[in-house]
């Protein structure tokens, strides 16, 4: 484990705070916080920020930490070393082409309008992303509080699953009159589907499935604080 890894553990800990709930908070996979503590993933600059933000550090303080443990070396002892030649190597275009099969830059689109509104830079392994194949999936980012009731907010990035295929209790991205939007799904007998937001007490809207098109089911939500 390296330390900037063993600190973020350290704050964790001390915040009371369960993987999976540091993940919550910062829109993060449990398993992507149990593979940079263990130091299996090496994390990046904005990614450590995120969530040393959540836990209350800030990241040049980390460095300084980090900095105050490494055992100091006097001058004196510093002995300089022979430089030896060396010839930099350009990467190819096999290395471009490898690094592009596993890392690939997914648009996000804005629900209400579909334009692009920002980018996602993803690993792809064995064409999957966290279990789920990377044709299948869509990014959007929700444009209104609707469906607050169920933790998904304005602003918040939803990962979409694209499927015909009803959960009943899911929520999915949906398109009626023309209309795409976010609802949780219950379907019943007659061909008919129940749409809601979410909020107790509500009178939730039942139609006929035909009326309505289901375009996949949101499998991960990212908040925006």
């Amino acid at each position: 484990m390296n330390r900037l890894a063993a600190i973020i553990k350290e704050a964790r800990l001390k915040a009371k705070l369960t993987e999976k709930q540091l993940a919550k908070k910062c829109g993060l996979s449990e398993a992507y916080i149990i593979q940079i503590e263990s130091g299996k993933k090496v994390i990046n600059e904005k990614a450590a920020e995120n969530i040393l933000n959540k836990l209350g550090k800030k990241l040049e303080s980390v460095y300084d930490q980090i900095e105050a443990k490494e055992t100091p070396v006097k001058a004196k002892e510093i002995k300089e070393e022979k430089k030896e030649a060396y010839t930099p190597i350009e990467p190819t275009h096999q290395w471009a082409d490898a690094l592009a099969n596993i890392i690939k830059k997914f648009p996000i689109y804005d629900i209400a309008n579909n334009k692009v509104v920002g980018f996602k830079d993803l690993p792809v392994i064995d064409k999957k992303i966290e279990g789920f194949h990377w044709e299948k999936l869509m990014f959007l980012q929700v444009d209104n509080d609707e469906m607050e009731a169920l933790r998904i907010k304005r602003n918040d990035i939803i990962t979409i699953s694209l499927t015909k295929e009803i959960h009943n209790g899911s929520v999915y991205l949906i398109e009626v009159n023309k209309k795409r939007i976010l609802r949780q799904l219950r379907r019943e007998q007659n061909n008919r589907v129940v749409l809601s937001t979410g909020v107790k007490g509500e009178n939730p809207v039942i139609t006929d499935l035909n009326k309505v098109e289901v375009i996949g089911k949101c499998v991960k939500v990212e908040f925006r604080f």
